[in-house]
């Protein structure tokens, strides 16, 4: 059917499944019997359209996530699970990766997912000229989208990537029919995804409803969800003590106000790092020793505490995830050790400034190195616009020192990004080409004893060099209402795809 046909039938069959579910009591019980309610979730004004192929926060990534549906998700444990993909697999060469597709799954205006929805999907997504955020995600990689028959898609690379379906659970990335078009979404949330958009409302949020026809609806057993939007934390804070939503995250506010015991406090995964980053072609930071001093001087199970509430894990100055493997092996962890940051100081003192949009960490790192002798460090905090900001003056990636998140990807996506020479988001104009083949050897092999060698050089170099100082793996946290029952597969973020299977509240 083409996206005319689609655009006649959508909205019809949303309101005839909506109606289906009322006549039902609300009640959408799957496999596991009358389970059900409504879970509820706080979150803020969005701050990007409101589509699935440009949403670029995650707010508006959340209000569409849930109507979409992706190839494969993460599940708390970094395990990938298919979703409409029901395997993967790649050719000799590694430059082919054929994705077979679940024969049941539907749109929710009735049409079937197929081969060419999904060329569809990456195509808008990878065009020179796509409006996508996704975009940077296949950049290099990615080249070419084609059906070889109704359930079955060939990813042609440009080159070998042995992460490849990872790239499957990042932004952007849920399903969307042929022909749809961008801009049109909240006038027909069209989706394969677990619930349907009965409403959406500028300043208040978005309401849910279960999708009896998604492929795995036995497994759903919400009746729905609602999104809500609050102005600020305190809002959500009073709103989660009056009962009003169902979790929150879990901050220093929040734990010292609220009594813990009362609540069920969860952790689903890694979701982020923050990097301090060096300009390493300008004074003092041009000089490793300088970097490897800043690194050796910042108390990081301290930081943990202040900036991440003790919901992280300590990082060693790496790229790969506790949860991801092969992992670095034989690297000494850092610690703070003064004695080593005054040999590698040799009587200098170091003047700088970190700049940063994340007040927290940058005011926490400021604080510990500032306690240490030869440090003299000063704050520059910015809003979120002003550090991101397009234009001749980009702060992020120009300022001297940074302190920038990032969000979960694979391994060497964080190479390509942050440390290849050429890179638009090498905010520390590194240039290592011996990193950038360990890089490509280690995407074009799946032979696990090649892998860990590699990625053992790869983190040697990180380590020492020290481009970026990476202190901790950040996790989600949230505290959350007893009377949600099940464990969420991993946090509610697009990383892991919002699988709310096997969740439901007590009525």
């Amino acid at each position: 059917m083409s996206r005319s046909g689609r655009s006649a039938t959508t909205a019809i069959a949303i309101a005839a499944s909506v109606a289906l579910l009322a006549s039902l009591g609300g009640c959408a019980a799957g496999a596991h019997g009358a389970d059900g309610g409504v879970y509820r979730v706080p979150i803020s004004a969005p701050g990007s359209q409101i589509d699935p192929l440009t949403a670029s926060d995650q707010y508006a990534l959340a209000i569409t996530g849930l109507v979409t549906e992706p190839l494969a998700s993460l599940d708390a444990d970094g395990v990938l699970h298919p979703r409409l993909a029901t395997q993967w697999s790649a050719s000799a060469d590694g430059l082919t990766w054929t994705v077979e597709l679940r024969p049941e799954a539907r749109f929710n205006d009735g049409e079937p997912v197929t081969a060419t929805d999904v060329v569809w999907t990456f195509e808008s997504i990878i065009d020179e000229e796509s409006p996508s955020p996704g975009q940077t995600s296949f950049a290099g990689v990615l080249e070419a989208i084609e059906a070889t028959d109704e359930l079955s898609v060939d990813f042609v690379l440009s080159r070998p990537f042995s992460d490849f379906p990872l790239l499957f659970t990042g932004p952007n990335t849920g399903i969307l029919p042929d022909g749809y078009t961008p801009g049109s979404w909240l006038e027909e949330p069209v989706g394969a995804g677990q619930f349907l958009l009965t409403d959406y409302t500028i300043g208040q949020g978005a309401t849910y409803v279960k999708n009896p026809d998604y492929w795995n609806a036995d497994e759903i057993l919400l009746d729905g969800v609602e999104l809500k939007i609050y102005a600020d934390a305190q809002a959500q804070l009073l709103a989660f003590q009056a009962g009003d939503i169902d979790r929150i995250g879990l901050t220093a506010e929040v734990a010292s106000t609220i009594d813990l015991a009362d609540y069920d406090v969860i952790s689903s995964g890694f979701n982020r790092f923050d990097a301090l980053v060096f300009d390493v072609t300008a004074p003092p930071f041009d000089d490793e020793t300088a970097r490897q001093a800043v690194a050796w001087a910042i108390d990081r199970p301290a930081l943990i505490e202040a900036v991440y509430f003790g919901n992280a894990d300590v990082a060693n100055d790496t790229t790969f995830f506790p949860d991801y493997e092969p992992k670095p092996q034989g690297l000494q962890q850092r610690t703070q050790d003064l004695d080593r940051v005054e040999e590698l100081r040799a009587g200098r003192t170091f003047r700088f400034t970190i700049t940063t949009s994340y007040q927290l960490l940058g005011e926490v790192i400021q604080q510990q190195l500032n306690a240490v002798p030869g440090f003299d460090v000063s704050l520059d905090v910015m809003t979120t616009e002003e550090y991101y900001a397009d234009g001749d003056v980009v702060p992020w990636l120009q300022a001297p020192v940074t302190a920038t998140s990032w969000a979960k990807r694979a391994p060497t996506q964080y190479l390509a990004a942050m440390y290849a020479a050429g890179s638009d988001w090498n905010a520390s104009h590194y240039d290592n080409p011996e990193l950038e083949e360990l890089a490509a050897g280690f995407d074009a092999t799946t032979d696990p004893v090649q892998r860990q060698a590699l990625v053992d050089e790869i983190g040697r170099i990180q380590w020492s060099e020290v481009p970026a100082i990476i202190p901790a793996y950040s996790k989600s946290q949230a505290v959350q209402s007893t009377r949600v029952e099940g464990e969420f597969a991993g946090p509610l973020d697009f990383y892991t795809g919002y699988d709310f299977s096997g969740i439901s509240v007590e009525r």
